[in-house]
């Protein structure tokens, strides 16, 4: 891993190094800019002074033929020390004055506008960088002269020096600016960032085997409450799914170890047996076994799947009367064979919008239901309300009102009203089923004994 590769390797160091080559973007630009108008304050300043000491220059020198030397007077010129330096020539390039700081050296002579000054930089007679301005000057006619040309210039030396030296305060100003900003910079981003070390390690202590576990995600800000919250449901349903198979595992050891051992007890009677008769209803009592077996597993999965949230309702238009109306048709053979009588209370059409299949799976599992508990010779009633609403009762005398709430648990088992023996999943099934859809189903029983199953919730037909 190279040197720019290793902090990006972590979100600290990402936004650590990306603070701090964005903040050295920006001083340098600041730097840079604030060179420039520095040097152009300091530039302007000096040409200002170099502009009127020119035009002073030349107005005496305009206004006095033959005495321009007198201007090495001025107070400006009159040392030799390299600061001021001024020269004039006329029209046909002889020297009339010069300052006597020259100490007898000419200046650049540009050949000048008349009316426009020219400033630039040279190097002055004594040797020292300087910057310089040049303008021609229109005489009067008659003036044997012709015209003037004048040149006035500065030593720049101290005034770069000052520069260098508020550029080296800017620097260091800059320097310590950064390495403060560093310090900031690391403390900030390690404080923003503690709330995802404090998730990570609510994370570790998430029981994975415990299926109440929940991800303790505390106080976090704002920016991580949505990440937080969506990672918190992924977790319940992670937990929830492992619960699941934990469940259908535990479910299908528990419920097939009977009759997987009543199949093999059959077996070995049978091997021993010679007669044909007895051959057959051995095998006829191993394929109920089997058959029992395969009920419980499709149960089982079909409960799995409704609780994963793997069926989708598709909804379409149901006329719940009708839909009652087949039902009934179909279990009126087993009803005979019991000698049970169906009630039905049904109005013409009841339009709904659910789901068909899931439907059908749901009234089946109902209607089995009340089958299997109903004593032979007693009444099934089904009943349809023209808001939608179905009540499905069935007299229940081995049922007691504490028995009531654990109707929908899996494998709760009472006995039959024929003696019979079942899984006890078809009342878990259908409040599974119930929920897939958005109906609510009520069970309870009612004084004179009867179990009543009530279906509600379901979406009119517009």
């Amino acid at each position: 891993m190279s040197f720019l590769d290793r902090p990006r390797s972590s979100l600290r160091g990402r936004l650590a190094f990306n603070l701090v080559v964005g903040l050295v973007v920006v001083m340098g630009i600041s730097f840079f800019g604030l060179h420039l108008l520095i040097r152009q304050e300091i530039y302007r300043h000096i040409d200002n002074d170099l502009l009127l000491r020119m035009r002073a220059v030349a107005a005496y020198a305009v206004a006095h033929p033959g005495k321009e030397s007198i201007a090495e007077f001025m107070p400006r010129f009159r040392t030799r020390t390299h600061q001021d330096f001024f020269q004039i020539w006329d029209g046909a390039g002889r020297v009339l004055a010069r300052s006597d700081s020259s100490a007898g050296k000419d200046l650049p002579r540009l050949g000048s506008v008349v009316g426009t000054p020219t400033y630039y930089d040279l190097t002055l007679p004594d040797g020292h960088a300087g910057r310089a301005i040049a303008e021609a000057f229109a005489l009067e006619a008659g003036d044997s002269r012709g015209r003037l040309e004048v040149v006035t210039t500065e030593e720049t030396e101290s005034l770069e020096s000052l520069e260098t030296r508020i550029h080296m305060s800017l620097l260091m100003v800059a320097l310590a600016t950064l390495f403060a900003v560093l310090v900031i910079a690391r403390l900030s981003v390690v404080a923003g960032l503690r709330p995802l070390d404090d998730l990570a390690n609510s994370l570790a202590r998430v029981d994975l085997d415990d299926p109440n576990a929940r991800l303790d995600t505390g106080p976090l800000p704002t920016e991580l409450q949505s990440f937080a919250s969506s990672f918190s449901a992924l977790l319940d349903r992670l937990l929830a799914g492992i619960a699941r198979e934990k469940r259908y595992a535990r479910n299908v050891a528990h419920e097939l170890r009977n009759p997987l051992a009543e199949m093999r007890l059959l077996t070995d009677v049978g091997v021993s047996q010679q007669d044909s008769e007895v051959l057959r209803a051995v095998l006829r009592d191993i394929g109920a076994a089997a058959a029992e077996m395969e009920q419980i597993v499709d149960s089982l999965m079909a409960l799995t799947r409704y609780e994963a949230g793997l069926e989708v309702p598709q909804p379409e238009p149901v006329d719940l009367a009708a839909k009652l109306r087949k039902q009934v048709d179909g279990i009126s053979a087993g009803a005979g064979r019991k000698a049970l009588t169906i009630e039905v209370e049904l109005p013409g059409e009841v339009w709904v919008h659910t789901d068909i299949a899931l439907l059908r799976r749901l009234l089946s599992n109902l209607f089995n239901n009340a089958m299997a508990h109903a004593p032979a010779g007693s009444t099934v009633t089904v009943k349809l309300d023209p808001r939608g609403e179905i009540q499905l009762a069935n007299q229940a005398p081995h049922l007691s009102a504490a028995d009531v709430p654990r109707l929908g648990e899996r494998f709760f088992r009472v006995g039959a009203g024929d003696g019979g023996t079942h899984a006890g999943l078809g009342l878990s099934l259908a409040g599974a089923i119930a929920r897939v859809l958005g109906l609510r189903l009520d069970l309870r029983l009612d004084d004179d004994g009867h179990l009543v199953a009530t279906i509600s919730g379901f979406k009119p037909l517009a």
